[in-house]
């Protein structure tokens, strides 16, 4: 089980000083949301952020969650700049560029995911379960952090985790959006072993005690 706190939901005026904390609780992932603007009707973080990231945390995990129909260009700007693990959206390009960018993230050294919205036919992995080491569903619409779990999620997560599991049983199934001490246990009740986690960790100030709260949970 992995939690993922996503730095959105951070002050970003203190963002190497949350990052440090969720680190010193054991957090070996951050995911970092890269809104365009145009797939999605906000803006946030660009290449020189993942850069400064590795160079202070080189030994902790920048997950990509690229919400972009601009792949030609976010795509390998975020390689360059030394992304571990990259997720785009199904539903920013069509299926012979799902292929092809999968097959891209692979041949350049990282774990190649897909995102699905909550709108999304889940049964759209058949076709390239066996590219991703990672999918990610979303359980609230993709845009803004702070947004409340969607109850039927819970389905589409049982139904993704089915499909994965007859391709690659270690094909980690992720979560994002309305993930707290509530809802992280119905999602893994339910097949998802990644939790992103945004303002549940970062609203308060205690990241620390946050982090040991979602873990108890988790065990």
């Amino acid at each position: 089980m992995i939690i993922a706190p996503s730095i959105l939901n951070a002050n970003n005026l203190r963002l190497e000083s949350e990052i440090k904390k969720a680190s010193e609780a054991g957090i070996t992932r951050f995911h970092i949301d890269i809104m365009d603007g145009h797939f999605v009707p906000n803006l946030s973080y660009g290449p020189q952020l993942v850069k400064d990231f590795k160079r202070e945390f080189p030994m902790t995990d920048a997950e990509i969650h690229l919400m972009s129909n601009n792949p030609k260009d976010m795509i390998p700007a975020f390689v360059q700049a030394g992304a571990d693990l990259l997720e785009f959206h199904y539903e920013a390009m069509d299926q012979g560029q799902v292929n092809y960018w999968l097959d891209y993230l692979a041949s350049n050294g990282l774990k190649p995911g897909l995102v699905l919205n909550p709108d999304t036919p889940i049964e759209v992995l058949h076709d390239f379960a066996d590219k991703v080491k990672q999918v990610l569903l979303m359980t609230v619409y993709p845009g803004f952090g702070g947004q409340k779990f969607i109850p039927e999620s819970l389905e589409r997560i049982q139904t993704a985790r089915k499909i994965l599991n007859e391709v690659n049983p270690r094909i980690t199934l992720e979560v994002d959006g309305g993930i707290n001490a509530d809802t992280i246990k119905l999602a893994k009740d339910a097949g998802a072993n990644v939790f992103v986690v945004g303002s549940y960790l970062f609203k308060d100030g205690n990241i620390a005690g946050k982090v040991n709260k979602l873990n108890e949970i988790l065990e």
